[in-house]
């Protein structure tokens, strides 16, 4: 069955703070040296290819407090020549730049597919009028928005802002921008990220770094909301992907539901179904 993995980090081990390395190097021990060192975008594709993923979702990050710096533009460079790799940008919020002007040099010039922002990492509500801008740029251009929400174990993060309840008032006043709900707002939130894709149909669950098999008892509405799941491995705190795919695929679901998560509603998002 084909796959798309739309939550992933590629970026040589100086640019993350040591406790996100550390994290790394303990879950992924494989590939942890290369990784290390910096992979290059083949090999990025290739070890995919070797999960059985056939594209990825690659993630900029504006998170200095907690975790660390991959920007944009170096993304971007990661992708430029790959097909099977879908950049993701972030916003840094720290360099004084309008928010929306940052979001179109993204968009326009580095050819930005979406973007990827960290409440809890950057310390800031979803909700402040201020990023009203940005998200009418996105919603503009029809693009998707993944949001952090939930817990997370890196240090300084501020679970707070992370609250998937935040995201109503943006997904009422923006009814066209297509809002992925990462993590799914784990662990104490899950109630809270089910009944947010029941009342908005712009909403949707990214279901990376969830304990797969407990999907069923976590979202009881998951397989009437199957167009709203989406796959993702956050890789490489997650080393084995295609483990996560057989976990996907072992879930008391129809092939039609197992087939939107792994690949349908991420195509349907990215404007690529």
């Amino acid at each position: 069955m084909k796959v798309i993995d739309f939550h992933l980090h590629a970026a040589s081990v100086e640019v993350w703070q040591p406790w996100v390395a550390e994290y790394f190097r303990k879950n992924n021990p494989d590939t942890f040296d290369r990784f290390a060192d910096g992979l290059t975008p083949e090999e990025l594709v290739a070890l995919l290819a070797s999960q059985g993923v056939s594209s990825a979702v690659v993630l900029a990050e504006y998170a200095p407090k907690c975790t660390g710096i991959v920007t944009n533009e170096e993304t971007a460079r990661f992708c430029q020549d790959q097909e099977a790799l879908v950049p993701f940008g972030g916003l840094n919020l720290e360099d004084g730049t309008p928010f929306d002007v940052q979001a179109r040099r993204a968009v326009e010039e580095l050819g930005m597919k979406g973007f990827k922002l960290l409440p809890s990492y950057q310390f800031f509500y979803p909700n402040d009028p201020s990023l009203f801008p940005f998200y009418e740029y996105v919603q503009s251009k029809g693009l998707p928005i993944m949001f952090h929400t939930g817990s997370s174990i890196f240090n300084g993060t501020r679970i707070k802002y992370a609250d998937p309840l935040l995201l109503d008032d943006v997904a009422d006043e923006f009814p066209d921008l297509t809002i992925l709900m990462e993590h799914g707002g784990r662990p104490f939130w899950y109630d809270r990220a089910a009944w947010m894709i029941s009342r908005h149909r712009n909403v949707h669950i990214g279901i990376a770094g969830m304990a797969i098999r407990h999907l069923p008892r976590l979202f009881p509405n998951l397989e009437k909301f199957s167009d709203r799941f989406v796959f993702g491995s956050d890789w490489p705190g997650m080393y084995d992907v295609k483990g996560l795919v057989d976990r996907v695929l072992a879930l008391p679901y129809s092939n039609e539901t197992k087939e939107a998560i792994l690949h349908g509603n991420a195509e349907r998002v990215l404007g690529r179904g």
